[in-house]
């Protein structure tokens, strides 16, 4: 079955980098509701545990009414040109495996390079559209047998779930790297 996921947002920084709290919890899960979506991944910069506990606190008080998938957003410099900076949304799924997502391709810097263990690639990004191009990035998902994706980048509640993209978690499984 497909799901509607938002795969990049930032709730802890929407939130003011707290701690997931049950207020946070039922604001979020509200928030995905009303967008009509199944879920979301948590991508914050850098921290990764915070999405973790996000997710517990949200299958503890709200058991199957919304996915979260904790994740975070790296930078990754690539060893053939370090001046060739982008960012990744690493995605850990539930029952083992790293889905990995290049984020805003075109920026930092304008050349796209795909090394190993990119699974997918943003086509549509809410909040940095402007530099996409999404003739190139469709190319290059064709070329690497990337899985492009709709993401709204949120920063803010209000933002969640302005993107997705439907899609089997089975498909984000069998394009995943080991996790470990």
């Amino acid at each position: 079955m497909k799901l509607k996921l938002d795969l990049h947002t930032h709730v802890w920084e929407a939130f003011n980098f707290q701690p997931p709290s049950l207020s946070i919890a039922e604001k979020v899960v509200g928030q995905i509701k009303s967008r009509g979506i199944d879920g979301i991944a948590i991508t914050d910069h850098h921290n990764r545990e915070w999405a973790h506990e996000f997710r517990e606190l949200v299958d503890s008080h709200f058991p199957g009414e919304v996915v979260i998938l904790p994740g975070w957003e790296i930078e990754v410099r690539p060893a053939s040109n370090p001046f060739d900076e982008y960012q990744v949304s690493e995605i850990f799924l539930p029952e083992g495996g790293v889905f990995r997502i290049y984020c805003h391709p075109g920026y930092y810097s304008p050349n796209i390079i795909i090394e190993d263990n990119i699974h997918g690639i943003e086509i549509d990004n809410y909040i940095h559209n402007w530099h996409i191009r999404k003739p190139q990035v469709e190319a290059i998902a064709q070329a690497h047998s990337l899985l492009t994706v709709e993401v709204s980048d949120a920063h803010n509640l209000e933002n969640i779930g302005l993107r997705y993209t439907e899609v089997e978690l089975a498909e984000l499984y069998r394009r995943a790297a080991p996790q470990g």
